[in-house]
């Protein structure tokens, strides 16, 4: 999508994943995802794979977290 960094409804990040091959643009939290360069979503994820991305998302902050 070509709305910059931020979801147009939350305002919250964009991302970018392969999706069985497609690469897609879209927010976690809203789950609309549109192809790159789109100025609209065009799908939703299936809630496992929505479940997949955020639990992936997940265990990526907390290897990044180096608080004491």
């Amino acid at each position: 999508m070509s709305f910059g960094d931020n979801c147009p409804h939350c305002h919250g990040p964009l991302i970018e994943i392969d999706h069985y091959g497609e690469r897609l643009i879209g927010c976690i939290k809203c789950n609309l995802w549109g192809w790159p360069g789109s100025n609209k979503p065009f799908m939703s994820l299936p809630g496992d794979d929505l479940q997949a991305l955020s639990n992936l998302s997940n265990a990526r902050h907390k290897a990044e977290d180096t608080s004491p």
